[in-house]
């Protein structure tokens, strides 16, 4: 084969090679592009947010394509192509090209036999076909990426794939447009507005008024989305579709209907917690025998789980005696906080300006509040430290032990303040919204349900009794014996007249009553009493005994420990537990949407057992083993199994052990 013909053929084999090559390259760079977008999220999870994503992905392989054209540009001339195979096969030296040179003159039969006797072929034709082979191996690699990437994006791919195939002219049947869906949760602006996205999640869990966005692939005809059994509106954009709601105030779910596909997803919401203060400083209450000079330090400290506004100190002058006093409310100055979780509060309150004469009793709190501006911010208070000026008509002569000042003295100076925020408020109903006024108005009352249970526990001496401070016991209230006092008596049923007409917002009908409180509580302060020194006597009871732990006679009683409270909620989980595992077999295919339907039923009831639920699903959404979730959620409703001792023997009333 003559030079000139055998360059000519390389020639015609290299354009070919480079026309292939360059396919190739476009097809493996396309597919990586596709790839990179579906996993970076450009693709919305699988879900193609625009035909931008097609455009960006083909221009790069189209210039990819171009570039490697452009690199064999070479092929277009034969002297390069010549010098190209001289390359491969040096021992011509330059025999090829001057051979294959038409411009070349003289006798070329020395320079073609040794052309001839080179055997070029074996050099060249590997050379040829190896940008052929790179190029398929990159194809190769790149197809195998981005079967990876719809692998991860499993739920949406089959939606991308019909929306492709529908564009072109090819008519398939629409997959399931609930997979693969994505959550964006925007937090209320109080709390910093952060958002959070979960891709696929079985349940959404977010602070009460945040934004929830459910967005999925494909249109929105079909598309039902309720939440509980409110109907949520479906809106489309770009081949997507989005269902947008707040959180509610209470767990439920989220049914998603898809033609005759459905799913379930759980809605847990997390309440804003009131802000704490506690009074760091004094850390008691004290009766003064004279005004001290100078000024008093007060501190409180003060926690938030969202942020706090500001906080102050609010203090209560109360002059006079009987049914005859006067009290004045103020405040210091507010401190503001600029939403910071944790915050302190220091005050230094003059004792001079406060005009305290004897008998006069000071009061004072903390007072915090938190930035929620979506339900109203929030209002705490510290416990109240409480400083009595003594009278001079209150020491004798009688040799006494020093006590500290009686609760009842704390009692009767809060339902005074009681009445005059009723009073004030009582006022202001005409400028004020019903909602605002009966919230208002349900404060009050709490703070009389507070101070009704502070006299429960002195009208029965529940700190010397055994009982619990401010727990009120019905077996205790109903023993007339047990009733130590009948002016606290009366307050105590005055107290729960007014604290039922507080909460509905009665103020004119719980004013009497509230009145009648003081008044009984008054008595019962000037009543005449000796604090005698020497302790009660010591009550014998058989703790053992009562609570059927002990013996009687030798024998073990038979309850070896406590019993437990019975609960009819935790039994009622128990039962639909049982209930929900039986679909197993029964209806497999609603089986997780059972549980995650549990799962929003316990959550205010048993958090643990609902968050069980919750690792139970995943789980099972993994393709894991969901067991040990399961005997979690079990045993959150029914306590750990008892373990025995393996190595005593088993033993009864036949085996004579005792």
């Amino acid at each position: 084969m003559k030079a000139a013909r055998r360059v000519a053929r390389t020639q015609s084999q290299l354009r070919i090679v480079a026309l292939v090559s360059a396919l190739l390259w476009t097809g493996a760079v396309l597919l990586a592009v596709l790839a990179v977008e579906l996993v970076a999220g450009s693709w919305k999870r699988g879900g193609l947010a625009s035909r931008w994503d097609w455009d960006v992905a083909l221009a790069i392989a189209v210039l990819t394509g171009c570039w490697v054209l452009w690199r064999a540009r070479y092929v277009l001339s034969r002297r390069r192509v010549a010098l190209w195979m001289e390359e491969r096969a040096p021992s011509l030296q330059y025999a090829l090209v001057t051979a294959s040179d038409p411009l070349a003159s003289g006798d070329m039969t020395l320079l073609e036999n040794a052309i001839e006797g080179s055997n070029i072929d074996i050099f060249v034709r590997p050379a040829v076909l190896t940008p052929v082979i790179y190029a398929g191996v990159a194809l190769s690699v790149m197809a195998g990426a981005f079967a990876a990437a719809l692998t991860l994006a499993s739920g949406r791919a089959t939606v991308v794939v019909h929306d492709v195939l529908s564009g072109v002219g090819v008519k398939t049947m629409m997959p399931n447009r609930l997979l693969g869906l994505t959550v964006r949760v925007v937090a209320p602006a109080y709390a910093g507005g952060a958002v959070t996205s979960l891709d696929d999640p079985s349940g959404v869990t977010a602070l009460v008024g945040s934004s929830i966005a459910l967005r999925g692939a494909g249109g929105i005809t079909g598309i039902g989305v309720k939440l509980g059994t409110r109907d949520v509106r479906v809106a489309g954009r770009n081949d997507e579709w989005e269902a947008t709601f707040q959180m509610p105030p209470v767990a439920t779910t989220i049914s998603l209907t898809d033609r005759s596909y459905d799913r379930v997803l759980a809605v847990i919401p997390i309440a804003d917690q009131p802000p704490v203060v506690i009074m760091t400083q004094p850390t008691r209450d004290t009766v003064w025998r004279h005004v001290p000079s100078g000024a008093i330090a007060f501190s409180a400290h003060a926690t938030d789980d969202i942020g706090l506004t500001d906080g102050y100190m609010e203090y209560t002058v109360t002059t006079g005696s009987g049914e005859i006093f006067k009290s004045a409310t103020s405040s210091t100055g507010a401190t503001r906080f600029g939403g910071a979780k944790v915050a302190e509060i220091h005050v230094s309150l003059g004792l001079a300006q406060l005009h305290l004469t004897e008998g006069a009793i000071l009061s004072v709190r903390a007072v915090v509040s938190d930035n929620n501006t979506l339900s109203g911010p929030a209002i705490s208070t510290s416990d109240t430290r409480t400083f009595r000026v003594a009278r001079a008509d209150e020491y004798d002569s009688l040799a006494v032990e020093a006590a500290p000042p009686p609760p009842t003295e704390r009692s009767l100076l809060t339902e005074r303040i009681l009445i005059i925020s009723a009073e004030s408020l009582f006022r202001k109903q005409a400028s004020l919204a019903k909602l605002e006024y009966v919230t208002s108005s349900g404060r009050i009352g709490l703070d009389q349900a507070d101070l009704r249970k502070k006299v429960y526990g002195i009208l029965y001496e529940q700190d010397e009794a055994g009982g619990t401070n401010g727990v009120e016991g019905d077996d205790e209230e109903l023993d007339p014996q047990l009733v130590l006092n009948r002016d606290l008596k009366e307050a105590y049923d005055a107290m729960w007249d007014a604290e039922r007409s507080l909460n509905i917002g009665e103020i004119k009908i719980a004013l009497p009553f509230m009145t009648r409180a003081a008044r009984a509580l008054d008595r019962a302060r000037l009543a005449d009493r000796l604090y005698l020194r020497g302790r009660p006597p010591r009550i014998v009871v058989n703790i053992e005994k009562i609570r059927l732990t002990g013996k009687e006679k030798g024998i073990s009683n038979v309850v070896a420990k406590p019993r437990a409270r019975a609960d009819s909620a935790l039994a009622r989980l128990d039962g639909s537990l049982d209930a929900t595992l039986g679909l197993v077999r029964s209806d497999p295919a609603h089986f997780v949407d059972a549980l995650i339907r549990l799962r929003a039923e316990a959550t205010p009831v048993n958090a643990v057992f609902a968050t069980a639920l919750g690792d139970a699903v995943d789980a099972f959404r993994a393709g894991t083993d969901m067991t040990a979730s399961l005997v979690r959620a079990r045993r959150a409703l029914l306590g750990a199994p008892r373990v025995g001792n393996p190595a005593l023997p088993w033993s009864g009333s036949w085996s004579g052990i005792r």
